[in-house]
């Protein structure tokens, strides 16, 4: 059974992805089911957008105190 995950691909921009488990795990490898490209781990995407989340975060809040 394969599940899919929306999450964005930076290649194709599609944003279906599949993995081989019925659950995620943090040490599955996310594959874009549009181009096939590999995302890496579930950890390190989710790592990668909490980066991303408190980037967004910072500016706003300093604009905001201004």
């Amino acid at each position: 059974m394969t599940v899919q995950v929306e999450l964005p691909c930076p290649k194709c921009k599609s944003t279906k992805m599949k993995f081989e488990r019925a659950e995620i795990r943090e040490t599955d490898i996310i594959t874009c089911a549009a181009c096939g490209h590999n995302l890496g781990t579930m950890a390190s995407i989710r790592e990668k957008m909490n980066k991303a989340y408190q980037q967004l975060k910072r500016p706003s809040a300093a604009r905001k105190l201004q």
